[in-house]
């Protein structure tokens, strides 16, 4: 894989969830953007106790991304999702 801006991957994840798509990941970014999505509309329609989880699961991706970007830029192997899923 070629190299990738750990910065733009950053501000994708940041703000979108997205940062494993632009990292060529596209499974992986879709399934973190997916559960992102999900967790945001039970936080804003079920309840808001729920916001917890949304800045957990917001924290995991902003992780994520980094060590996939890390990995792709240094030719290492991409950590499992969740540390048990290939999701690549």
């Amino acid at each position: 894989m070629e190299e990738k801006n750990m910065i733009i991957a950053m501000v994708l994840s940041f703000i979108f969830y997205i940062g494993n798509v632009y990292n060529g990941l596209v499974t992986r970014g879709a399934v973190e953007f997916v559960i992102g999505l999900l967790l945001n509309a039970l936080y804003y329609f079920v309840s808001s106790t729920l916001g917890i989880l949304v800045f957990i699961w917001w924290i995991y991706v902003l992780y994520d991304t980094y060590k996939c970007n890390e990995a792709i830029n240094n030719n290492q192997k991409i950590p499992l999702f969740l540390t048990q899923i290939d999701l690549q």
